[in-house]
Order: C-alpha cells, then structure tokens, then sequence
C-alpha cells in the first residue's frame, strides 16, 4: 500500500485542488479527509475517473478501486453547492457558526496551510528527520496555522473539549514534527492552550455574527460547564416553515393511529425551532407538551436524544445500567439477608450471569 496519496479533486469546474494525504485511508475516512482539507460543506459523495473504463466517473465505494497513480476525484453534493474557502468570494454562504456534523473526525485531519507555510513545515520536517532540529515558528506562521485550525474545529462545534483540543494537537506534531515542543513531554501540550486560546476569539467572532448557539451558550454561562446544542436551521428553510411543519405535527400527533415516518421527518424538520425555544425561551414543560406532543413519546424522545448527543438513549442506558449490576446486586443482596427474604435463588441466577459476563471473575 502507498505510503503517500496525491489526489486531484474537482470542487466544482472552476475549482480544482491538489492535495496530499500522508497515507490510504479507508474510504469513510477519505471523506473526512477531504472535508477538512477543503473545508467542505455539506453531504457529498465521491466519484473517480476509473481509467479501466476511459476515465469514466464512477462511485466510489471502495479505496481499493482507486487507481496506484493519477487519482482524480470528484466531489458530487448531494443536496447543496459545494463551499470552500477559497470559494467565499463567489459562494453564497449560510450562517457563519454552522456546523455540518456533531461528530468528531478519529483521526482528526490536519488540513493543508498555504504554500508558504507548508514550504517552511517541508523545510523544517527536512531539518528535523536529519538532526531533530525543531522550527523557529514566526508569529505570522503560528498565527495562520491557528486560524486554519480553528477555522476547521468551528465547522463541527463551538466548543470542543479537552480530548477534542488533545486530539488536534497531536495530529498537528505527527504531521508535522518540526513543530514539536522542546522540552515538553509529550510536545503538544502549549499547542493546545494556544487552540483553547483562538478559540476563544473565534466564539467572540461568532457572537458579534449573531450565532444563536454562543449567544445562548454565553447566556447561560453561570450553569457550570454545561453546554447546550443549538443547531442552525436548515439551509433556505424559512421559519415560516418549520412553523409549517410543526403543525402539521401537532395534527398528525393528535390522531388515534398517526403515521410514524412521517412524524420522524417533521420532528427532524423542526428541531432547530424546538431547542431555540425549549433553550432559548426556556417554557415550562406544560408549554412544551401543548407545542410539541409529539416529542413525549417513547419514539421521539429516543429520537431527540440521538440528535442532541449522537448516542442511542436506551443503549446508553443499558449500558450504564450494566455497570451498575455487581453493586446493585451486591445491595440487594444484603438487604435481602437483613429482611430474611427468600431470594437466594433468584440471586444466585443473577450472579452466574453477571460471573459469565465477566469472565469467570467473581465480584461478590
């Protein structure tokens, strides 16, 4: 396998751009990849020129179908125009604070800076493989490298945590080691004030700009830690809309046999509306229950748990609940023997379940 990927990537007919991964990536993380290298937005899917077939485009669905040499890319948006920086003075841009994905990239890709700073990183990389000198970093490079960083960082979340600031850093002196840190443990950790730091500034750019996450987020900021996800609404969705939608909701909710799917899709729709009220506005829950019925049933509340936290509510729970076996059984246990209850038989079940699930260690 390559131990480099040079790629040629059509944006769109007047954007072409070269770019240069350090390794294959399986193709679910080329796709991310190449959203942070371009900075893109939105859904996509990839095509390649296969030359078996003339250089036809096809679909990409396997990293293995790309060519060894002369790979041509092509980014097909799914559902909106394609947006890169280097396209912000033609494309019409939606909000400024808008993320397209609330997950976190593992890896994290560290995109390419301009030519003159990756000559310089190319230079000092040189100089470090040979006699491990580390780079002199002038203002003006640190400060581009920071800014493309926090650019990319800001599209997925406003506030990413201590691993998210942990994980950048890392990628950052892996790719490149010249930046490494003389001194340092580990060589990122002023690297990751530094981000702390920018984006910082980067969430006071995005406050002036209006963005309704950090301004409810600024807020609230005398509850602790806690932050709460406000989502942009839908690009070209007018409120008049989602108020539309939310409706039509409350109808469908109101029959004796409501169609599922469709609910699913109208809740989807509407959530920006739901938690800029339910956050912003702050109602009491019998509000909630006369705007959003819907939102109350075991369905949909599983539903909004998985868009607010990306996680699976029951399973989360289950799996909590799991952890908490050998000590509630441990409880029970004792509580049982103090009352003389006759549940020997139901705990010594338990307990064999909880041994096999844990290999044969006994915790009681």
């Amino acid at each position: 396998m390559l131990s480099m990927m040079l790629l040629r990537v059509i944006v769109s007919p007047q954007e072409i751009r070269r770019v240069t991964l350090p390794d294959v990536p399986p193709s679910v993380e080329l796709c991310v990849a190449l959203r942070n290298s371009l900075s893109l937005r939105g859904n996509f899917i990839l095509q390649f020129e296969d030359p078996d077939l003339g250089n036809e485009l096809c679909n990409l669905t396997d990293i293995k179908d790309l060519p060894t040499e002369r790979v041509t890319l092509k980014i097909l948006f799914t559902f909106s125009e394609p947006i890169s920086d280097s396209a912000l003075d033609t494309a019409s841009l939606g909000s400024p604070c808008r993320s397209d994905s609330s997950e976190w990239p593992d890896p994290f890709v560290i995109p390419d800076f301009s030519q003159d700073v990756e000559f310089q990183l190319h230079v000092a990389n040189d100089a470090y493989a040979k006699d491990g000198t580390v780079m002199v970093i002038s203002k003006g490079v640190k400060s581009e490298i920071l800014d493309r960083l926090a650019d990319i960082i800001s599209r997925i979340t406003a506030y990413p945590s201590k691993d998210h600031y942990e994980s950048v850093a890392k990628a950052l002196v892996s790719k490149h080691p010249c930046l490494m840190e003389p001194g340092s443990g580990k060589g990122w950790y002023c690297w990751v004030f530094s981000l702390r730091f920018k984006m910082g500034n980067y969430r006071q750019k995005m406050r002036a700009a209006g963005c309704p996450e950090v301004l409810v987020n600024k807020r609230k900021s005398g509850e602790g830690n806690k932050i709460h996800y406000l989502p942009e609404p839908p690009e070209g969705k007018p409120a008049v809309k989602s108020e539309k939608d939310r409706e039509t909701m409350l109808l469908e909710a109101q029959k004796r046999d409501p169609d599922l799917q469709l609910l699913d899709e109208l809740m989807t729709a509407t959530f920006s509306q739901r938690r800029k009220e339910i956050i912003g506005d702050e109602p009491l829950i019998s509000a909630v229950m006369d705007r959003w019925p819907a939102l109350f049933s075991q369905r949909q509340l599983s539903a909004e748990f998985s868009r607010i936290v990306t996680k699976d509510l029951l399973e989360s729970f289950v799996d909590g609940l799991d952890a908490l076996v050998p000590r509630l059984l441990a409880l029970y246990k004792d509580a049982a023997s103090k009352r003389r209850l006759t549940l020997s038989s139901v705990l010594e079940c338990l307990q064999k379940e909880v041994i096999t699930k844990l290999g044969g260690k006994n915790v009681f």
